[in-house]
């Protein structure tokens, strides 16, 4: 075969090199967290937080320390039967100790367990360096005997025992056992109170003028009886309703004076027959 005849095969062009692409060039693939940054953010956080940390307990060092916070005042409101002194003395608070480190939850329940006159009591910090002190007072409306003589609320709760420097001008109300207050304790307190009622409505008549009310009796049944004037004339009422009894009383005791006769005891206690008055001369 000669050389013009010769079949020449084409060989297969050598493939084209890609070119290789550069470190920047590179197809973007899934982020990651490298450990040297995870590191470096964890030491930035410890610090933010330690200094954070360190600040704040300057801070607090500074207010539990500083002069500009100690207390130098202790205002009292709301009292009339104690003094200021003596509220701050039950309180425990002293002047001179830091605003923000006095336990005014501790000082309020000392307050409540040494004064029985303090029925409740508030406690606040004004800044910078004022505690006040709000009380409300229990208001002594009665003295009632109970082996003891015991101030006593308009709700008829006896509440402290009456003491020298207690100087009170109270109507006083016997008769009650001090049982009645452990075996009937509503029904002790509803007794005071209609003994109250009762020296109320003495109160608001013409008789108690002339003659004051000293004392208001209950009787193992129920029954009252009042102490008036200084001769201590008894007014024997019985059980409610007092008001025309009363006004009974006051006649009878009017034409007493007209005929210059004192009565020690007027018994007005006959409801059956509500008309008839008893008087026991003196």
């Amino acid at each position: 075969m000669t050389p013009e005849n010769r079949r020449v095969t084409p060989s297969s062009p050598p493939p084209e090199e890609l070119p290789r692409l550069a470190k920047d060039e590179r197809e973007p693939g899934p982020k990651g967290v490298t450990v040297g940054s995870a590191f470096r953010a964890l030491v930035g956080v410890v610090l933010v937080v330690g200094a954070s940390g360190a600040v704040a307990w300057m801070a607090r060092r500074h207010v539990l320390h500083s002069a500009r916070f100690a207390v130098a005042a202790i205002d009292v409101g709301g009292n009339a039967q104690r003094s200021a002194a003596a509220v701050v003395a039950e309180s425990g608070l002293e002047i001179g100790s830091n605003v923000f480190a006095v336990d005014l939850n501790a000082a309020r329940a000392k307050v409540l367990a040494a004064d029985p006159w303090i029925a409740d009591a508030t406690l606040a910090r004004r800044l910078p360096s004022t505690i006040a002190i709000q009380v409300i007072e229990r208001r002594a409306a009665a003295l009632v005997a109970l082996g003891d003589t015991y101030l006593a609320t308009p709700e008829g709760e006896p509440f402290k025992k009456l003491e020298p420097d207690d100087a009170l001008d109270l109507p006083l109300v016997t008769g009650i056992r001090p049982q009645q207050f452990t075996e009937d304790r509503e029904g002790g307190l509803q007794t005071v109170r209609r003994a109250m009622d009762l020296a109320a409505e003495y109160g608001r008549g013409s008789l108690a003028k002339r003659a004051p009310l000293e004392e208001i009796h209950v009787e193992p049944d129920g029954a009252f009886s009042l102490i008036v004037g200084r001769s201590a004339m008894q007014l024997v009422l019985g059980t409610p309703p007092f008001r025309r009894k009363l006004d009974q009383a006051t006649r009878v005791v009017a034409e007493l004076d007209r005929r210059g006769a004192r009565a020690d005891a007027i018994m007005l206690d006959n409801d059956s027959r509500p008309e008839r008055v008893v008087v026991r001369m003196r």
